[in-house]
């Protein structure tokens, strides 16, 4: 139960109570209370302070709040109430538009370079990797065309001939020596006759540049079987011309030329393998009226010696020995051997008197 139950007032009986309450507190016996009693008027002195304060009684419900009405003028400051509970933050204003960036300040000195540190020690090398494989050459590009020869620039002019210089003076001639006595003239001998056969008589072969072909063999020319000759003319197969012969491996290919006894013969060839291969003998043969053979020259190509590279030939030669007596006429013959489908071209063959 409350001892003292609270009153309500109004606003001008609170501005009455503090008017007492300073009146009591500016009084002359001292009496300086906290607050004074309220709506009481000061008791006199020392009665004038006020007693316990009772409970606070239950707080009403807050009534709605109204419009606000137009703010008055400003009044005298009030001595300052106590603080009151704070009240719930109001929503935040707008933030107001950024003022201008200040001038930069100046470059502080930079400071000196710290000492560099010591190097780390060097990682070991990792292995070197495989290498790939090399890739396809690619395709050569077109060759270009020529472009066309400038003209001829016009010759300088000749310069000035010098002058000739001065020819010099004669010698004197030296005296003629007196001129000896004429011998008596000899006897004129006998006219000779001559009776020399190993004059040259120009080239002795026939169809020797492989130009003429009977069947598949060269005219002229005697094979051991035809099957094993034939003519050919492919570019980079022919020595000169138009056509050669080719020989497969077991063909023989020979001439016979009448020549006269105690002569010397040059004979020549230009020849190359088709293949690797290849090689061939070729023999020059004495032979008299009874086909008695007498070997007047041989010359033997091996496969490893063998020119076989396209456009290529390789040229042959030598010279015979006199030709025995009693011969008659002479073989130039050639005997192919080769491996597998290989094959001989032959061309420009050629037999002199040396």
């Amino acid at each position: 139960m409350n001892m003292f139950p609270r009153k309500s007032i109004d606003a001008s009986d609170f501005a009455a109570s503090l008017r007492d309450a300073e009146a009591c507190v500016s009084s002359d016996c001292g009496c300086q209370p906290i607050r004074c009693c309220v709506p009481n008027p000061c008791c006199s002195c020392p009665r004038c302070c006020i007693g316990p304060t009772g409970p606070t009684g239950t707080t009403g419900a807050t009534g709605a709040t109204g419009a606000t009405g137009p703010t008055g003028a400003t009044g005298t400051a009030g001595a300052a109430g106590a603080t009151g509970p704070t009240g719930a933050t109001g929503t935040a204003g707008a933030a107001g538009a950024t003022g201008p960036t200040g001038a930069a300040g100046a470059t502080g000195p930079t400071g000196a370079t710290g000492a560099t540190g010591t190097a780390g020690a060097t990682g070991p090398t990792g292995p070197t990797g495989a290498t790939g494989p090399t890739g396809p050459t690619g395709a050569t590009g077109l060759t270009g065309p020529t472009g066309a020869t400038g003209l001829t620039g016009p010759t300088g002019a000749t310069g000035l001939t010098g002058p000739t210089g001065a020819t010099g003076p004669t010698g004197p001639t030296g005296a003629t020596g007196p001129t000896g006595p004429t011998g008596a003239t000899g006897p004129t001998g006998p006219t000779g006759t001559c009776t020399c056969s190993c004059r040259s008589r120009g080239e002795l072969v026939l169809n020797g540049g492989m130009e003429a072909f009977t069947d598949t063999v060269p005219t002229s020319w005697t094979a051991n079987n035809k099957n094993l000759v034939s003519q050919v003319g492919q570019q980079g197969r022919v020595h000169s011309g138009n056509l050669a012969a080719n020989l497969v491996n077991g063909a023989v290919l020979y001439q016979d030329i009448a020549v006269d006894a105690g002569c010397y013969h040059r004979f020549s060839f230009f020849a190359r393998g088709e293949g690797s291969k290849v090689s061939v003998t070729a023999k020059v043969i004495y032979l008299n009226a009874q086909d008695q053979p007498t070997q007047g020259l041989l010359i033997q190509v091996r496969q490893q010696d063998m020119t076989n590279s396209n456009r290529d030939f390789a040229y042959y030669q030598g010279i015979t020995i006199a030709a025995p007596a009693g011969t008659v006429k002479a073989r130039i013959e050639f005997d192919v051997s080769t491996d597998g489908g290989q094959s001989m071209d032959l061309d420009d063959v050629s037999f002199s008197l040396a």
